[in-house]
């Protein structure tokens, strides 16, 4: 194989989890009396973590918002989440099978995404239960993505090297990210970005199905 460590991203990369995030995101709006939004505004707001979502969501708006709305807002949104996290969200057709075959072909495999740590770790838990060697969300006082941090530190926990390490995301954040990290990066088009968007923000290797990841990576 190419490399020994693959890292992923989390949502619109191993999970669709469009459909979750748009019900918690309305549910949150609902109870702060504001319009509902859809998919596919949704989908421009991923990929920065969730404060920066909301931010996105109440930019949408066309209105000067305040901070104690995007902090109301925000706890409604979390607390929602928190007890619905599993609705709406699924694996991509055929991911499993091809992470249980890198694995099986001796590669290291994590899961490096801007969402909350602690959602992010149930989430992986519960539909790629014994698959990652690693699983790192967002936590306080480690920089999000595109910083390199979150890609060094597991670099780091392995002792791999740079050039032995790649990432598969669907977002030109996952592109910068392995950029700043001075590894290889694999962009995906079945998540929130289109080929088009993806290749003018710089795309090294682009995807259409889970099935080219392993070709790539040999």
């Amino acid at each position: 194989m190419r490399y020994k460590l693959a890292c992923f991203d989390l949502d619109g990369t191993l999970l669709d989890t469009l459909g979750g995030l748009t019900r918690s995101l309305n549910a949150a709006r609902r109870m702060n009396n504001l319009p509902l939004q859809t998919e596919e505004q949704v989908k421009s707001f991923i990929n920065n973590g969730v404060v920066k979502m909301i931010e996105r969501s109440l930019a949408a708006d066309g209105k000067v918002f305040n901070a104690a709305l995007k902090a109301q807002l925000l706890k409604d949104y979390v607390a929602y989440y928190n007890s619905h996290y599993l609705e709406d969200t699924r694996p991509y057709n055929g991911i499993l099978e091809v992470l249980i075959r890198l694995k099986a072909d001796g590669m290291l495999l994590a899961c490096i995404s801007n969402k909350d740590d602690e959602p992010a770790q149930r989430l992986i838990e519960r539909f790629f239960p014994n698959v990652f060697d690693y699983v790192r969300g967002s936590v306080e006082g480690v920089e999000r993505k595109p910083s390199p941090e979150p890609i060094e530190r597991c670099l780091n926990h392995f002792g791999i090297q740079n050039s032995e390490a790649v990432y598969v995301g669907d977002s030109e954040i996952d592109i910068m990210t392995a950029l700043n990290s001075g590894i290889d990066s694999i962009s995906c088009t079945w998540g929130y970005r289109t080929r088009r968007f993806l290749v003018e923000n710089g795309a090294l290797f682009i995807c259409t199905e889970p099935i080219d990841l392993r070709n790539i990576m040999r």
